[in-house]
């Protein structure tokens, strides 16, 4: 039984074998994140490399990764152009909302939470099939909307570890720094893996 348990093949050893993954992925995209019109493209890549986990697929994550980078740089950019710009004009609106009329912050932070539902859906969606931006932003919306109860716990997962990451900040920004991005996206990529087996059918 114990042979079994620490088997190369075991729960144990597949458990730290990912835990690495997940380590080096999210070091990989936190660098190259720094150049901020970079991070579209790991973003992408990096919901490419979590889906292949969540599938059990195996490579070198790093290697793969910087492949998927560079294939998916130029639309995975004009997306993310796309995505700070709404937050840029969320973040306007809140501090707005901050000084004359608060009651407006809920609707603001709702509509944050919409614009976040569909960038998860869209960059998973940019790594894992070809289409046209338009059209890929009218697919995460949809599935987004007809997958609500899946979307609702991506959301959940991802707001409710950062939000204890920073509130928690001691211990937390370590977690952060190591597992803040990759540990939401390979969440979010398992509950991805059931959608997209049914519209890949």
């Amino acid at each position: 039984m114990l042979r079994k348990v620490f088997d190369m093949e075991g729960p144990i050893m597949s458990g730290l074998s990912a835990t690495a993954d997940l380590l080096v992925l999210n070091l990989i995209t936190l660098f190259c994140c720094l150049p901020v019109l970079t991070a579209g493209a790991a973003f992408t890549a990096l919901f490419d490399q979590c889906i292949r986990l969540a599938r059990g697929e195996e490579g070198t994550v790093a290697k793969a990764f910087f492949q998927s980078f560079a294939d998916n740089f130029k639309k995975s950019t004009l997306f993310w152009l796309l995505v700070l710009l709404a937050v840029l004009l969320l973040a306007a609106d809140y501090l707005a909302a901050l000084a004359y009329v608060p009651a407006f912050r809920v609707g603001i932070i709702a509509i944050g939470l919409i614009v976040l539902a569909v960038t998860l859906y869209a960059f998973a969606l940019l790594a894992r099939y070809e289409n046209t931006l338009l059209k890929t932003l009218k697919n995460a919306a949809s599935l987004a909307v007809g997958f609500f109860p899946q979307t609702l716990a991506m959301l959940f997962f991802t707001v409710a570890l950062w939000v204890a990451g920073i509130r928690f900040f001691q211990i937390g920004a370590p977690v952060l720094l190591m597992f803040g991005l990759s540990l939401p996206c390979y969440v979010c990529s398992i509950l991805l893996r059931g959608i997209f087996d049914k519209i890949e059918k």
